[in-house]
C-alpha cells in the first residue's frame, strides 16, 4: 500500500469535508450546498462507500478526499497529502522513499520467521509431509523459505503486535485484513507459506497454498508498496548468478517448479507466478541473459499460457532493438520454447528423472519461437475456415517480418503459406498496406487486430488504472505524442498520483524527477512509467491506441458519474421527493450523462 492509498483509506471523507461544508448526514449520501460555488440547493454529494464527492450543480466536478483538500485549500498535491497524513497520524517523510517501505519489509521478515518456526513445530506436521511428498526435505524447506501460517484467526496479528508491528504496517504488507467486526485477521490462515523475495533478497510478499482443499488453491499477498506480482520473478534472487554465467534464463510457471529446479542444480530458473509473462518481468532479466527458454506446464492451460507469453516477450525484445545502443541492444534476447510430455509440468519432469537428463534434453531441444508457433498453429487456429486463416496470418506474419535474415524470413513465410494452403504470393498480397516511410529491417509491423491489442499488451492486466498508466508512459517516453493524450482531462484519472503527473505534463513535456522527490510516490511512479516497456507500433497505430485509451477514460468517467447519480435515487424509484430543486437538477444531470454515454458508445461502435 502506498502512502497515498494509506492516507485515503484512513481519512474519513465525511469528517474531512464537514470541516468546510454543512453536510446533511441523515442519508447514506451526505449532501450540502456546494462549497465551491454559491447556491441554495444541496447539489454537493459525498459518497462514503467509494470515498468520493461530486457537485451535480454548476461545478459538475468531483474527486476524492485529496483532490477536495487541494481544491478547497488551494494546495499542491504534496501539501494536501501531508495535511491529511498529519490528521490521521501517518508520518510523512518528504523525499525518503525507503522509510515507507522499511516497516513492510520488517513486518514480512518477522512473519517469515514465525511461519518457519511453526512449520517445524508439531502444528506443521501435515505441511511437512506434503513438502516431503514433493521432494522437499526440512533443510530444503528452510533454504527455500517455506513456512506455515497458523490456523488461528488472530495468531499472527497478535505476534506482530507483540514484536512492535502496528496494524497499519501489517495491513499494508498484506499480512492481515480487517474483518467485518473491525478486528484484524490473519491473511493466510492454515496455509503453507512461500517467501517471495525480490532480486535484492528482501521479502516482498508471500504465496500461500491451501492445505485443506479450500479455494483458492494459491493465494498471494495483495498488491502493496513493495509487492507487485507482475513486476517480480520468483527465484530471481537465487538465479542471478546462474543466469549471468549461462546467458540463459529458464522461465517456469509455479513456485514448486522453480524450487525443484534449483534443488536439482538448475540455478538459472525463475517462475512467472502466473499464466503469462509480463513486460516488467522481462525487463528484470534483459541485462542478464541473451536467451529466454519458456518451460511452462505441459497441459492445455500451460500451453495457452506459453502462447499468451510469447507476444509479450517479443514486444519487449522489439523495444530493446528499437532503443539502440548498449550491449543489450546489440544482442537482443532469443526466445525458445521447451515442450514436455503431455500433461506434465516441469516439477514432475525433473523429479521423474533424478539424473536431470530429461530436463536438460528438453531444454536443449527447445524450439525457436517461430518454429514453435508454426508447429502449433494447427491446434491453435481453425485453418479450415477463411476467418481462421486470416487470424493465423494476422498474428504470425508480423512476427516473421521481424526476422532480420531475409533468407530465414522467406523460409518462414513459405512454411506459413503451406500451413494456410495458399500460395506465397497470395500470402504477400493479403498483407495490409501501411502508410508512412519504409520501416527498418527487423521492426515489428502489427496488423490491424484493433488498437486495443497494443494497449492491452503494454499494460499490467491486474491494474485497474491501466489506461492511465499507458497514456502517461507514452507521453513520458515519447513526448511528441503528448497532444493526442491530452484529449483526456485531470478528473478522469482515478489514481491521484497519476492525476498529478498528468496535470504537470500538460505544462511540460518532460518531468524533472528531483522536483517530485517527496510528493507521496510521484517520483517513484514517474520512474516506473519511464521504464515501462510499450508495444512496438508505428505512429498511426500508436495514435489509434492513445485515442482508444482516452475513449476508455471518458467511458469510465461517465459510468462513474452515472453510478453516483443512481446512488442518489431511493430504491422505491422516487427521485428525491424531499428536495424538488435537487431532483430537477439530478434529472437534468442524468439526461446529460445518458447523452454522453450514448455518444461514446456510438463512437466506439
Amino acid at each position: 500500500m502506498t502512502l497515498v492509498d494509506d492516507v485515503k483509506a484512513r481519512s474519513d471523507i465525511v469528517q474531512v469535508i464537514s470541516q468546510y461544508a454543512d453536510l446533511d448526514t441523515r442519508s447514506r449520501t451526505p449532501k450540502a450546498p456546494c462549497p465551491f460555488h454559491a447556491e441554495r440547493t444541496a447539489s454537493f454529494v459525498v459518497f462514503p462507500e467509494t470515498g468520493t464527492w461530486r457537485c451535480f450543480g454548476a461545478c459538475s466536478t468531483g474527486g476524492d478526499v485529496i483532490s477536495f483538500v487541494m481544491k478547497k485549500e488551494n494546495l499542491e498535491f504534496s501539501d494536501a497529502l501531508k495535511q491529511l497524513a498529519d490528521q490521521v497520524g501517518i508520518e510523512y517523510r518528504q523525499g525518503n522513499r525507503q522509510d515507507s517501505s522499511e516497516p513492510l519489509y520488517k513486518a514480512n521478515e518477522i512473519a517469515a520467521a514465525y511461519f518457519t518456526a511453526l512449520l517445524h513445530s508439531p502444528e506443521g506436521a501435515e505441511a511437512r509431509a506434503y513438502l516431503e511428498g514433493r521432494g522437499i526435505d526440512a533443510e530444503a524447506a528452510k533454504r527455500r523459505g517455506f513456512g506455515m501460517s497458523p490456523s488461528g484467526i488472530e495468531t499472527l496479528a497478535g505476534h506482530l503486535k507483540a514484536r512492535g508491528i502496528g496494524a497499519g504496517a501489517a495491513k499494508a504488507a498484506g499480512l492481515v485484513r480487517q474483518g467485518q467486526d473491525g478486528g484484524w485477521n490473519d491473511m493466510f490462515r492454515g496455509r503453507l507459506t512461500i517467501e517471495i523475495r525480490d532480486r535484492r533478497g528482501q521479502i516482498a510478499g508471500f504465496g500461500a497454498r491451501s492445505m485443506d482443499g479450500s479455494e483458492p488453491k494459491y493465494l498471494n499477498s495483495p498488491r502493496s508498496n513493495i509487492f507487485d506480482k507482475s513486476g517480480l520473478m520468483y527465484g530471481l534472487n537465487w538465479a542471478v548468478d546462474g543466469i549471468s554465467a549461462s546467458g540463459t534464463v529458464v522461465v517456469v510457471e509455479g513456485y514448486m517448479d522453480a524450487v525443484t529446479a534449483h534443488e536439482a542444480g538448475f540455478d538459472n530458473t525463475v517462475a512467472s507466478m502466473g499464466t503469462a509473462i509480463t513486460t516488467d518481468q522481462v525487463g528484470l532479466v534483459r541485462g542478464l541473459a541473451t536467451e529466454v527458454i519458456l518451460a511452462l506446464d505441459g497441459d492445455v492451460a500451460g500451453q495457452s499460457a506459453t502462447r499468451n507469453s510469447l507476444e509479450t516477450v517479443w514486444g519487449a525484445i522489439q523495444n530493446q532493438r528499437r532503443s539502440g545502443g548498449g550491449a543489450t541492444a546489440a544482442t537482443p534476447l532469443e526466445i525458445r520454447v521447451a515442450t514436455f510430455e503431455s500433461g506434465k509440468d516441469p516439477d514432475e519432469v525433473i523429479r521423474g528423472d533424478p539424473t536431470g537428463d530429461t530436463w536438460r534434453k528438453a531444454l536443449g531441444n527447445a524450439k525457436p519461437l517461430l518454429d514453435y508457433l508454426l508447429e502449433t498453429a494447427v491446434g491453435t487456429y481453425d485453418l479450415t475456415t477463411p476467418d481462421g486463416k486470416a487470424r493465423a496470418a494476422g498474428e504470425l506474419r508480423p512476427l516473421i517480418n521481424t526476422v532480420p535474415n531475409q533468407y530465414e524470413q522467406e523460409a518462414y513465410m513459405t512454411r506459413l503459406a503451406g500451413l494456410l494452403d495458399v500460395s506465397l504470393e497470395q500470402l504477400r498480397v493479403s498483407a495490409p498496406r501501411t502508410a508512412g516511410a519504409r520501416r527498418p529491417q527487423g521492426s515489428l509491423v502489427r496488423e490491424p487486430r484493433g488498437s486495443n491489442d497494443a494497449v492491452a499488451s503494454a499494460l499490467n492486466p491486474e491494474s485497474a488504472n491501466a489506461p492511465e498508466d499507458y497514456l502517461l508512459a507514452v507521453v513520458l517516453q515519447q513526448p511528441e505524442m503528448r497532444e493526442y493524450a491530452f484529449g483526456a482531462n485531470e478528473e478522469q484519472f482515478a489514481d491521484p498520483v497519476n492525476r498529478v503527473i498528468f496535470t504537470m505534463l500538460k505544462d511540460s513535456a518532460t518531468l524533472d524527477r528531483a522536483a517530485f522527490s517527496g510528493e507521496g510516490g510521484v517520483a517513484d511512479k514517474i520512474e516506473r512509467l519511464r521504464g515501462k516497456m510499450l508495444p512496438i507500433t508505428d505512429q498511426r497505430e500508436m495514435v489509434e491506441a492513445i485515442s482508444d485509451c482516452v475513449q476508455r477514460l471518458h467511458q469510465r468517467h461517465i459510468r462513474r458519474i452515472k453510478a453516483e447519480e443512481n446512488r442518489l435515487l431511493p430504491t422505491d424509484g422516487k427521485a428525491l421527493p424531499d428536495d424538488p430543486q435537487q431532483a430537477a437538477s439530478l434529472a437534468e444531470s442524468s439526461v446529460e450523462t445518458n447523452r454522453q454515454l450514448q455518444h461514446l458508445f456510438a463512437r466506439r461502435s
